[in-house]
């Protein structure tokens, strides 16, 4: 069925009411309740086509081209004319057809053909390329256009806007929507009780109604209660309410389009809630209303502008490839970092490379170079859009992987990471050691399947090489091997899989910096790699390029962790074995700290109820049944959680943390996943605790709020989580492209949107 023949059957099946409504309804005089509304808006102009990024976006979304922000959602339509929505949906706003929010994106459904997009407070909408109009949502104001407004109705899915077939732009206000004809005109429909539709005949209009006395107009800018066009010359008119100047020449009302004070060649223009903004011809930026005056007064610190975009009670321009935002702040929506409200333009920290940007209620997404889409601000009803639980994230400081939905295992090296997902392994980040496996030595800032495998149970990743469980029981590694941590005989670099040799029913897998180990069904564990510290457990310093035999009998093994220079295994019966360096007690024997090695297995000191284990470089953590966690080992950087900075041959309790369910270990860093949070602790250079600072930390810090976290994976600056559902999140330094959001930028205040 064409596109345009399934959108005119959508009525049908929408949540809105059936029966054919009043053209307009009557309403109570309005009541300001104190709140500042939003201005939704979408693109400013024609959506520009992202440029070669450093990752192949495999997504059948395709690489957004615009982003449009509404009252606490989003939406970013692909260049096929899709559209996949995120954040709040209660009014169906989302388009999915159903009633509920989303913290992910979700498919508009019937939409195929969309080149524009335009949010208001609880409604969307979309420019088709035939000139037609289709909104979902919220309609009690008669905004969706489709004659069927009335309090309390609402459409899920898109409905078509009656008697357009000629739109050139489309935007939309809090509860009303306007469009551009191709002659000129300028028509409004929904909420019309301040007068924004330019028609004060009734107080809202459920289908469009021409604004009288427009004409030459090639730009229109809804906002709260008032409306602003632009016409060909530059001219800019507004009318509707504005008791706070957003009419921009003084008055408090006006009827009729009036001319803006002062303002006659202006190139851009948007409507914020109680503000406007226009872009002049020399490349400034004017704004009045809220926060500026009654008439224009020009923004500080802000020239050369090639977009702008107004929200609830901000705005925010791309200029030569940066971002600068103004206005209100309480919600982090600037994305300087602060919460602090400015009348100047402030650069959004951590995003170089946008090429679009929309300003929500609270929030703001930008689009990136590399075909991404980033949001910071609130994250109410998941506006953020990567999978965080609503109401939380603000400021978010953890990236969604993308690419990746089904993650089951997950690991981390060197500023790269791996997953198992549906029998595959995906990895992303650095490269250049063949560490990803796809038979390049290119870096990947998203996440990509290692050719090959597809029967994956479990991933293991050390410093620069990646091992992978099989379900036959066999080994396969790739990546670094100039110490024989591939197990293949040789120590011959791969960027393909080999496999281990004499492997043949491995149930455990683990990777250390340059070496690896396996538990086999039958009882032993096998090491391989380098071994200049007895970290393969033989006795003997030599390393080995195939699987040697740990020695002793460790007995039932559940879990294998490596560091750097040692090694350890949790044991059936909740011990501890571990062998190899011993340089800052990370063996835990309780030996003097110093004692060189440990040549073969022997019991951490104080620990015997351990049910998960963390190797870090040189110290070790556990996570005790009781849901403590105790760490001994290396100190100096506060990685033991003590409260210290020395180094310990026995087990510290890690402060003020209970409850934990999941752990991991990095170079100089822990986390701990307890109820709805990740705690960590330690190094802090690059942001990996995950607390929005880069400053280090002996106790834990509490970092995001991240629900349901399986496992955690820490590399050297980076750390991920697993979560139930599926999804990956990563936070730290991205400068390999670790955190598989799809750039390099580091997630101290833009947050990835996880795109399906």
């Amino acid at each position: 069925m064409p596109a345009r023949k399934l959108l005119l059957a959508l009525p049908l099946l929408a949540l809105a009411a059936c029966d054919e409504g009043p053209r307009g309804y009557g309403t109570h005089t309005p009541t300001k309740t104190g709140t500042t509304p939003s201005k939704p808006t979408g693109s400013t102009g024609t959506a520009t086509k992202p440029g070669p990024g450093t990752g192949t976006q495999v997504s059948p979304f395709g690489p957004p081209v615009e982003i449009a922000a509404g009252g606490d959602h989003a939406c970013a339509r692909s260049e096929n004319g899709s559209v996949d929505c995120w954040g709040r949906g209660s009014s169906g706003e989302l388009g999915d057809g159903n009633l509920r929010d989303s913290p992910k994106p979700v498919g508009v459904r019937g939409l195929a053909d969309a080149v524009q997009l335009a949010l208001g407070t609880s409604h969307s909408c979309a420019r088709t390329r035939d000139g037609q109009v289709v909104c979902w949502g919220s309609n009690v104001h008669g905004q969706l256009g489709d004659g069927q407004g009335r309090p309390g109705s609402r459409s899920a899915m898109p409905v078509v806007v009656r008697g357009i077939n000629d739109a050139t732009d489309l935007r939309a206000g809090d509860d009303h929507t306007c469009a551009l004809r191709r002659s000129g005109g300028v028509v409004c429909w929904g909420d019309n009780r301040g007068g924004q539709l330019g028609n004060e005949v009734r107080t809202a209009w459920v289908t469009p109604t021409q604004v009288p006395g427009l004409t030459d107009i090639i730009e229109v800018a809804p906002g709260a209660q008032h409306t602003c066009v632009r016409t060909r010359a530059g001219k800019v008119l507004c009318f509707g309410t504005g008791p706070e100047g957003q009419l921009g020449d003084g008055a408090s009302k006006h009827s009729a389009p009036a001319p803006v004070s002062g303002l006659a060649d202006a190139t851009i223009l948007v409507s914020g809630g109680d503000h406007s903004c226009a872009l002049r011809r020399a490349g400034n930026v004017m704004c009045w209303g809220s926060g500026f005056g009654k008439t224009p007064v020009a923004v500080a610190g802000v020239d050369k502008v090639a977009e702008l975009s107004a929200g609830g009670g901000h705005t925010c321009a791309r200029s030569k490839g940066n971002l600068l935002c103004w206005g209100h702040n309480e919600r982090g929506q600037l994305g300087d970092g602060t919460r602090d409200n400015r009348n100047t333009g402030a650069p959004v920290r951590g995003l170089p490379d946008a090429i679009g940007l929309a300003a929500g209620a609270r929030h703001t997404c930008a689009l990136t170079h590399s075909g991404g889409v980033q949001c910071w601000g609130s994250n109410d009803g998941g506006a953020l859009g990567a999978g965080l639980l609503p109401g939380g994230g603000d400021d978010g400081q953890a990236g969604t992987v993308r690419n990746l939905t089904d993650a089951t295992d997950l690991s981390s090296g060197n500023a790269f990471s791996c997953a198992v997902a549906a029998g595959t392994v995906q990895c992303w980040g650095a490269g250049g050691l063949g560490q990803l496996g796809d038979g390049t030595l290119a870096d990947r800032s998203l996440a990509q399947p290692v050719p090959g495998i597809s029967d994956a149970v479990q991933v293991a990743a050390g410093d620069g090489h990646v091992c992978a469980r099989r379900s036959s029981g066999q080994v396969s590694c790739w990546g670094q091997n100039g110490s024989g941590q591939l197990g293949d005989g040789s120590k011959t670099m791969r960027n393909k899989p080999t496999t281990v040799d004499g492997i043949a029913d491995a149930v455990l897998i683990a990777a250390g910096g340059e070496h690896s180990c396996a538990a086999r069904r039958s009882g032993p564990v096998l090491c391989w790699g380098k071994n200049a510290t007895y970290q393969l457990g033989n006795g003997k310093k030599d390393d080995s390029a195939r699987p040697v035999g740990v020695a002793g009998n460790l007995g039932p093994v559940t879990q294998l962790s490596l560091g750097t220079t040692h090694s350890c295994a949790l044991l059936a019966g909740r011990r501890i074995m571990c062998w190899g360096g011993n340089y800052f007690g990370q063996v835990g024997s309780g030996h003097t700290v110093g004692y060189s090695e440990m040549p073969s297995p022997t019991g951490v000191q104080k620990v015997d109820d351990a049910v998960e284990l963390a190797a870090g470089d040189d110290h070790t953590c556990a996570r005790r049944s009781t849901g403590a966690i105790a760490c001994w080992g290396k100190g100096d950087l506060g990685q033991l959680g003590a409260n210290i900075t020395s180094n310990w041959s026995t087990r510290v309790p890690v402060k003020d943390l209970s409850g934990a369910t999941a752990l991991g270990s990095g170079r100089a860093f822990s986390c701990a996943a307890g109820p709805g949070r990740v705690m960590c602790w330690g190094n802090n250079t690059s942001g990996q605790l995950g607390n929005g600072s880069r400053t280090g930390a002996k106790v834990p810090v509490a970092g995001q709020a991240i629900a349901d976290v399986l496992r955690l994976a820490a590399g050297v600056d980076h750390a991920c989580a697993l979560r139930s559902g599926g999804r990956v999140m990563c936070w730290g330094s991205n400068q390999r492209g670790q955190l598989g959001d799809g750039t390099t930028a580091e997630s101290l205040a833009p947050l990835a949107v996880a795109l399906p």
